[in-house]
């Protein structure tokens, strides 16, 4: 292979006018790295263009990766979670050095927080130059060691054979253990030299099955779920790996399936076994007290689902989990099932068919019980969720009555949202309410929105927010006006930040710093090139179904 290259990169573009000379080698360390990732299937890439990171841009179109230039790196790291969920692969981000990371860390954060698969790259100080504060352009002390206070693993590599061997075992990690974001930052110099590792070393490896769960157990569990009367099942984000295996099992259990916010979706929620995802309910909270068997599946029960309020049924706990130590916190297990949900939910499906196939001395096969009553306790769920916030309750069954069913919706860390749309929106399956609900970020649901687009241009994608969670990522309004996007985006206006003020009024505070003059929503949206387009609540059904029918980026302004 060549070791010059007649092609460089250019102000504005890929290439340099014909005949251009280049000093840079044709495949260098960048080029080695995203080759590795594009043989993992992943053909977008979220970032910006920055002075020392122009080489991860050099090989792009080459290898049929589309880089998507977000306004700000806050809504790069936010656009490839929401491309991670959909696309079900890492979401990757491009940084530059210094600035640009760091403003990426908000994404990166929720990632850690809400245990999603993401790859950031960024380029360093070269070799040597570690520490020397001398004043080079985007100087930081340490950005590795910032960047590993908040991912799950942050390195500064030293070779093109070590940065190509991280994301390798990234992508194993990724499929066999908690998913956590990454971080790899490449010394300017390797970053631009010759990448001296075989194309081989960059093709995918084999990424194994998944890990089932020791039969003892499985045995365990399946005891304990053969003997109840009553058990329910709490499905986290963890569960998603089982896929349709979960409802077969809550079938064969006749056992009605709550969910997190993460895990929403994890049956579909007009199935008459869900109760959706309303783990903040005293409704819920009472409902999984009565019950004689509680089968946690890949959640960590955190306060940030449940609000507060104790689960405990009046018989065993039975945890599932990828990670031991992640079964062991908050609620206290019965028995553990350490192992992937994706080898271990087919494991107590086989047990439990097993045990009613032999028909032992009273024993009835599962799926001969009935779960009475759960339209009642779906209804008194729903019922108390038009209770805490009616407004935000009726436009959301409004708006969720107008789009379709396979609906991908962008949430954020808006009333609108956890006191709406995680309630009333119907999840047909995971991944179709973007949110992130233990790091509840403001200024995520856009950008998310922009990336959820991408991954699935044949899906609707609607992003529903309030105005103080838009304004945080308004400048991502131009990524999807720019990329063509048809995007209905609703703009729920309640003049500031709404909880923070109710919070200053129960505490007796006068509210301060949180009503927020607001902009002209709709001449805002023109500027950028959207479609804006006001709504009052009487109007909001047919704006949104002109919203929808739109082409392009459009903003519905809803003020309440």
């Amino acid at each position: 292979m060549s070791n010059e290259n007649t092609v460089t990169a250019a102000p504005g573009g890929f290439e340099n006018p014909a005949g251009a000379a280049s000093s840079y080698p044709e495949r260098t360390t960048a080029r080695a790295v995203l080759e590795t990732l594009r043989g993992y299937g992943i053909d977008t890439v979220f970032g910006i263009p920055g002075t020392h990171s122009l080489e991860f841009y050099r090989p792009l179109r080459e290898l049929g990766i589309r880089p998507i230039t977000t306004r700000h790196e806050q809504g790069a790291s936010y656009g490839a979670d929401g491309w991670s969920q959909v696309r079900g692969l890492p979401g990757v981000v491009i940084t530059t050095s210094g600035p640009g990371l760091l403003n990426s860390l908000s994404g990166a954060a929720t990632a850690y927080a809400e245990s999603r698969p993401m790859i950031l790259l960024s380029p360093g100080r070269p070799v040597g130059h570690d520490f020397r504060d001398i004043g080079s352009l985007h100087e930081t002390k340490n950005p590795s060691a910032a960047v590993n206070a908040i991912v799950g693993v942050s390195r500064r590599v030293t070779s093109v054979a070590e940065a190509v061997t991280m994301i390798h075992d990234a992508m194993r990690d990724f499929a066999h253990s908690r998913p956590r974001p990454i971080h790899i930052e490449i010394p300017l110099d390797i970053l631009e030299a010759p990448a001296d590792v075989p194309e081989s070393a960059t093709a995918p490896r084999p990424l194994g099955e998944p890990a089932p769960a020791p039969e003892a157990d499985v045995a365990a569990a399946v005891e304990a779920l053969a003997a109840s009367e009553r058990p329910v099942i709490l499905a986290g984000g963890g569960s998603l790996a089982a896929g349709e295996h979960l409802l077969e099992l809550a079938e064969l259990l006749e056992a009605p399936v709550i969910t997190t916010t993460n895990g929403k979706g994890a049956i579909p929620e007009k199935h008459r076994l869900s109760l959706g995802a309303d783990l903040r309910l005293s409704t819920a909270h009472e409902f999984l007290r009565s019950r004689d068997a509680l089968l946690v599946i890949g959640s960590k029960v955190g306060e940030a689902e449940l609000w507060g309020g104790d689960i405990t049924p009046q018989g065993p706990v039975v945890r599932v989990d990828i990670m031991r130590d992640q079964m062991l916190c908050n609620l206290t297990p019965d028995v553990e099932v350490p192992g992937n949900s994706a080898a271990v939910v087919p494991q107590l499906l086989a047990g439990l068919r097993a045990r009613a196939d032999a028909g032992g001395p009273g024993d009835v096969a599962p799926s001969a019980r009935t779960a009475p009553g759960l339209r009642e306790v779906f209804d008194a769920m729903d019922e108390e969720g038009r209770t805490w916030a009616p407004e935000l309750a009726a436009l959301n069954e409004t708006i969720m009555d107008v789009v379709p069913d396979d609906t991908i919706l962008a949430g954020d860390s808006s009333q609108v949202t956890y006191m709406g749309s995680t309630t009333f929106f119907r999840a047909p399956v995971p991944h179709s309410l973007l949110y992130m609900g233990t790091y509840a970020t403001l200024g995520y649901g856009l950008p998310a929105a922009i990336g959820a687009k991408l991954a699935a241009p044949e899906r609707p994608v609607v992003c529903l927010v309030g105005d103080g969670a838009l304004m945080f990522s308004i400048q991502e309004l131009m990524t999807a006006v720019e990329l063509g996007l048809d995007l209905p985006v609703i703009c729920v206006d309640n003049g500031g930040y709404g909880e923070i003020r109710q919070n200053m009024v129960d505490r007796s505070i006068q509210p301060l710093g949180v009503d927020l003059v607001q902009p002209d929503w709709v001449r805002l949206a023109e500027g950028f090139g959207a479609t804006g387009l006001p709504a009052t609540m009487d109007t909001l059904a047919d704006t949104v179904r002109t919203a929808l029918e739109t082409k392009g980026t459009s903003l519905v302004h809803l003020k309440i």
